[in-house]
This record gives structure tokens, sequence and C-alpha cells, in this order.
């Protein structure tokens, strides 16, 4: 059975959740391995349908493919709750299509209180998405975790009471309200399944497996402490499903152009006018959160990293149509420190102070012109990793393979 994973070569945003749609139609299965409600997976069907999964798989609804969130994700009850109802509404069907592992641990509301209290007290803020990801993993690792097997038992409201002492002890957080979650996690149970009937399930079946964020938000490998909580590159796949997997396929996804909310170091980041029309071209702002995205030019020192991290065997270009008609184009190519060529460091101190080398590329026309293929072969010399397919535009069924 074929096993492919479908993943971010930058700091996010590279337009995963219409790729993961589009190759969903040749898998069984799209699950989900790790992260939580701050992924934004937006997809724009050819109806103009337009959906934004934030825990639901990016499976393509008009497919048989079919959703898994396996255990490595965590998971808020009532936004799942609220995002399947919304996709019953425009899609009809699409929760029997899902499946849940009931070893997910659970966000609860005094996570995002956490959050976001944690993230104006410190030092530097991080500018999360105060979506309670970071507190609920930290209790996973602190061990007093709540999973969707607790909350299912017939004990669930002990469980809470319990965790609520914890809260108090540990964060000083009071918390009472416990029924509108044991309702959601009600709403969810039919979906919900052990780990046995998963690992059954999913070795007689084709697997597309969907990173969130990307490689250099992973939280031991990526722009630390400027990351996300999670391992959301391919080594946090087996964790995440809690079985061995072997892989077909690594498919990294890149954009012709850089971005990244919140802080955090940018080597190729465009101050004033060029960044914001490079916002403004490819309306970069955040599926979950709505800020603006920082904006600059492709940075391949980034990108050679991130595939050599990852062992990626094949790369897929999207958002190349935003640069249509674009008057100047450059690509960062190396990093300069003192006038030595250096790779990209892992201290942060290092790489806010990198010099970054560009190579200005011809601009195309549109994705037809020469000058774009081009462009195309000049990414694959720098890296040493094939362009499989370019996205041709926003829509799920705009695809091209190369």
């Amino acid at each position: 059975m074929r096993r492919v994973v479908i993943f971010g070569l930058q700091w996010g945003d590279e337009g995963k959740g219409k790729v993961v749609t589009y190759f969903s139609r040749e898998f069984d299965w799209v699950v989900r391995y790790s992260g939580g409600s701050n992924a934004g997976h937006t997809v724009v069907y050819s109806d103009d349908t337009k959906v934004i999964n934030h825990l639901v798989p990016s499976f393509d609804i008009r497919s048989r493919a079919c959703g898994y969130i396996g255990p490595g994700v965590v998971l808020d009850p009532l936004e799942l709750v609220k995002e399947l109802g919304e996709l019953e509404r425009i899609f009809g069907g699409i929760g029997e299509r899902l499946k849940i592992s009931n070893l997910c641990h659970v966000v609860l509301p005094p996570h995002k209180e956490i959050d976001a209290s944690i993230d104006v007290k410190r030092s530097c803020s991080l500018s999360t998405t105060r979506r309670g990801i970071g507190p609920a993993l930290a209790d996973r690792a602190y061990r007093i975790g709540l999973r969707l097997v607790e909350l299912l038992e017939s004990g669930s409201q002990r469980k809470m009471e319990e965790y609520s002492k914890d809260l108090k002890v540990l964060y000083g957080v009071e918390w009472r309200d416990y029924t509108t979650v044991l309702e959601a996690v009600e709403r969810l149970k039919p979906h919900v399944i052990d780990l046995m009937t998963s690992k059954r399930l999913l070795e007689e079946s084709s697997i597309l497996f969907e990173g969130t964020q990307g490689v250099l938000l992973d939280v031991d490998i990526g722009t630390y402490p400027y990351v996300t909580s999670s391992n959301c590159g391919v080594t946090g796949i087996e964790p995440g499903l809690g079985f061995p997997v072997s892989l077909d396929e690594r498919l990294g996804v890149f954009k012709a152009y850089t971005t990244r909310v919140g802080a955090g170091p940018f080597p190729t980041e465009l101050p004033g006018f060029e960044g914001d029309e490079l916002r403004e071209r490819g309306h970069e702002f955040g599926a979950t959160t709505g800020r603006k995205r920082r904006c600059g030019w492709l940075d391949l020192p980034l990108v050679r990293f991130a595939n050599e991290v990852s062992k990626t065997t094949g790369m897929i270009l999207t958002k190349a149509d935003v640069l249509n008609g674009i008057d100047q184009l450059r690509v960062c190519v190396a990093y300069k420190i003192g006038g030595r060529l250096v790779e990209v460091p892992s201290d942060l101190s290092v790489l806010e102070r990198v010099t970054p080398m560009y190579a200005d590329v011809k601009p195309w026309q549109d994705l037809r012109d020469p000058a774009f293929e081009k462009f195309v072969k000049f990414v694959e010399e720098e890296t040493g990793v094939p362009v499989r397919y370019v996205s041709t535009g926003p829509g799920v069924d705009e695809m091209v393979a190369r």
C-alpha cells in the first residue's frame, strides 16, 4: 500500500491544504499526525466553495478518501464539533468519513487562557495563535493531561475535577465549567476508535500523511523558540501515529517567495512597500488568526536545509502565479557572515546576522512564459530536488505535473 507525506518546507502557510486535498483522491486515508486547531488549511473547490480545515484532515469531499486524526494531535472538542457542523452544512455526510484516535490529548478552555497569559507575560512574545496548543502539550509532558479516552469513561467528571485541582496548583487558574466540553466529546464519540483498531484499519490502506505548519516551525529542528510546540516535520509521523510506518515518498511544499507569521528571524524579509505588495498580491493573512504575514524573497538556504533534514523526494511549488507580471524578482541563494559563506545556523543570534546573497531572476508574465520554466529549473539545480508539481492558482484542481 502506498504511503506518502506532504509537508511544508518553510514557516508554514505554503498552501498544503489544497495540495493535500488534490492528492487525497489517490488514497484511502488522509492522516493528521501532529499539531491542533492552530493549523489553518484553506481549500477552494471548483464551484468556489471555500473551507478552512483546522482539525479535520484535508480530504477531497468529492472522493472516496476518509480522514483520521492520530494520537499526536491535540484535539479541541469544541472547535472540532463546530468545524464538523460547518462541513456537514456545506457538504453533508462528511462526518461518516472521519475517525479520531481515543488517545488524542484534549485542549480545554483553560489552556487557551493560559496560552494568552504566558505569551503576554514572557520577556519576548512568540505571537502564538493562543489556541491552547502549547499548554495542552505541556500538560501531556507533565502527565496531567486528559485524553479523549478518559473523557469517554464513566468517571469523566471526577477526572475533570482532579485536573482542575492541578490547574489551580500549577497555574493558579480556576475552572469548573465542564459541561460544554463533555457534551462536545459525547458528540464526537461515534468517530472515536482505539489504537489497535486504527492500526489494523490503516495497515491495509493507502495513506497520505498531512503535515501541519512547516519544517522551520518544528519544535526540535526549527527556529526555536519561534516555533510551534510539536514535531510538524516528517519525524513526527510515527510518534503521532502510534506505530511504525514506511514512506514511499516525501513531498515538500514551498511557495515562490517566503512568509512567516509572528516573531523570529527572517533573513529575506522585505520591509515597507515591497513587502506590502507581496502581501497584497498573495493575500497573505493567516487562515487561523487573520494576522498579516511577513513577506520576503524565496530563501533557498532554508529550503535546502528543510529538504536535507526531511529526505525530500520531490517538491511542489505553490503561489508562483502570485508573482505573474512582477517587476523585479530575486532569490536568496546563500548566506554570508563577515565575508564567508555559512550554512543555516542552529543559533538564532547567528541567523539574525546573516547577509543574504541574492540572484536576480528574470520575471515572468504568466506560468507559460519560458522565464518561469527557467526559474523552476534554477530552483531544482540549487536544491538538488525535483519540482514534481506546480500549483497554478488557489483552486484545489489548479495543479499541473511536470
